[in-house]
């Protein structure tokens, strides 16, 4: 092999190196949305469990800046479950991993309905009450 294909072909191996981590990343994990808050309930608008080609969403990460940590908001058939993305072990905000929420700090995961899957953490997630009206879904912050 010659200089300058060993050269190419090490700058291409550093470049995927690089931007591999960030592409798995953004297949990964749902696009966040910016609820809004009206008095003890985020809302999120109904619409927002429609893909950009019409196909349907089962879940959306609601955040608003008020908020300390995203929650994470199912629909299921014709209801709906927020979970709020904070670990009970450390606090720490949680990553949607497919069917799951994960811990990045120290790999507690839980289920859907925030029950854990695998410690450190042995507290379930705190679950929110979510209920549609008028095309948006209300998600109790107080409760």
């Amino acid at each position: 092999m010659d200089r300058r294909t060993f050269l190419h072909h090490g700058c291409l191996a550093c470049l995927a190196g690089i931007t591999a981590p960030l592409w798995l990343s953004a297949c990964s994990t749902s696009q966040a949305i910016t609820g809004t808050l009206e008095g003890d309930d985020l809302v999120v608008p109904v619409s927002a469990f429609t893909a950009s080609g019409g196909a349907p969403k089962p879940v959306v990460v609601a955040t608003h800046p008020q908020l300390k940590q995203p929650i994470a908001l199912f629909r299921e058939g014709a209801g709906y479950r927020a979970v709020l993305m904070r670990c009970t072990h450390r606090g720490v905000e949680l990553h949607l991993t497919g069917s799951e929420l994960e811990c990045p700090a120290h790999g507690s995961r839980f289920d859907t309905h925030g029950a854990v899957l695998h410690g450190p953490a042995s507290t379930p997630l705190r679950v929110l009450p979510a209920t549609e009206r008028d095309g948006r879904v209300l998600i109790s912050l107080k409760a």
